[in-house]
């Protein structure tokens, strides 16, 4: 499992810098205006950004372009679908044709409107995913990077997006917090993510794992468990979705800064709701009398949550980058998997502890509720 990990870390960074697009391969990306859309609000009286869930049948997408500043580069429009025309400042231009690229040079726009910024909307399909709209610059043959003899510096054309570089940069300090873990603790790696071991109920071992749950290593583990949550949530914002109301917490913009400081301000607050969680099971045990199952299941609960958050940012990091579809549906998507999850872990803590204490099923099943479902409870009331 390490090894795949290891290799699709590398493969998303080798895939979110390489490249090149455009008719025939001839073009450098620049920037990808896919995550730029936005739609004209009849109720607002002005264009707000794109959300599938709200704007999943509109015809028309803008997108506002500075042309004074990427003069030298083209814009590059594709479309799937008959029926969508190209219209800039409001004015038709013309018709896009089917699944062949149009190009755009910004030099000659900057000369025919005479204003630094200009909008540019694809009117036809509803479905955002059938356009395309790119700034590329087009490659000579046989180019190469161009160097500056005295400081060695090689010209590299303009990054992507703030987003897909965020997402790479996490991803490589996941990476680096995930090979420590797995050369430094290497019992302890290998027993949080081990599925076996997660539903194996009958534990018969009380290891230091275990019975320490907030050692230095334990906490190493839910550091890298409250990371992996918090890419999941900034994943969602990506896609313009805010849950638990994070949009008030978080700060306003898409700079590669603003992001990783909003990132580091969501592991604060997972990493200090781990840590609560396990007081908050320690009181609930106590109270119950159950004081000798609360590290057991402390334990399970950060061993379960680990696999699934792991799998989750994987699977989703490789749909948002690649296939995701824009007709993003919270509850098909996500929510479903997600309930289900606690659905497991309450059985498997359920038979956990009731093979590790002679206690009654109706009185154990009261301890779950509060510790577990009346948690989740609150947070689905919170989080939609």
């Amino acid at each position: 499992m390490k090894k795949a990990l290891y290799i699709f870390f590398l493969l998303l960074s080798f895939n979110s810098f390489a490249g090149t697009v455009g008719p025939n391969g001839e073009y450098f990306l620049v920037h990808d205006y896919h995550d730029d859309w936005q739609v004209y609000s009849d109720k607002m009286k002005a264009y707000v950004p794109y959300i599938a869930e709200q704007h999943v049948n509109y015809p028309s997408h803008t997108v506002f372009c500075d042309i004074e500043s990427n003069r030298g580069y083209n814009l590059l429009i594709y479309a799937e679908k008959e029926d969508n025309f190209l219209f800039i400042n409001g004015s038709l231009r013309q018709k896009i044709p089917v699944d062949k690229w149009m190009v755009l040079n910004i030099d000659s726009l900057y000369k025919a409107y005479e204003q630094p910024l200009i909008y540019i909307t694809l009117y036809g399909s509803p479905n955002i995913e059938d356009k395309k709209l790119l700034l590329a610059y087009k490659r000579e043959l046989n180019q190469k990077p161009i160097v500056l003899a005295e400081s060695g510096i090689k010209a590299q054309p303009r990054t992507p997006t703030p987003y897909r570089n965020y997402f790479v940069v996490v991803s490589m300090l996941i990476l680096v917090v995930f090979s420590y873990l797995s050369n430094s603790y290497v019992r302890a790696f290998d027993r949080y993510y081990n599925l076996r071991d997660l539903f194996n109920t009958l534990v018969r071992d009380q290891s230091f794992l275990i019975n320490k749950p907030l050692s230095r290593m334990n906490i190493l583990f839910i550091v890298m468990l409250a990371m992996i949550i918090s890419f999941f949530f900034m994943l969602l914002q990506s896609k313009g979705i805010y849950a638990f109301g994070m949009r008030a917490f978080l700060q306003e913009g898409e700079t590669l800064g603003v992001l990783a400081s909003n990132y580091f301000r969501i592991c604060l607050a997972v990493f200090m709701l781990l840590i609560f969680k396990y007081f908050y099971i320690s009181l609930i045990g106590q109270l119950f009398n159950l004081e000798k199952v609360v590290d057991l299941h402390y334990f399970k609960l950060v061993q379960a949550s680990i696999i699934f958050f792991t799998g989750l940012v994987v699977v989703l990091l490789v749909l948002f980058l690649e296939y995701f579809p824009k007709d993003f549906n919270w509850t098909t998507y996500l929510f479903t998997p997600v309930i289900f999850f606690y659905v497991i872990r309450f059985i498997i803590l359920y038979f956990t502890i009731n093979r590790s204490v002679p206690i009654q099923s109706l009185y154990l099943i009261s301890y779950l509720c509060i510790v577990e479902l009346l948690p989740i409870i609150l947070g689905v009331r919170f989080a939609l």
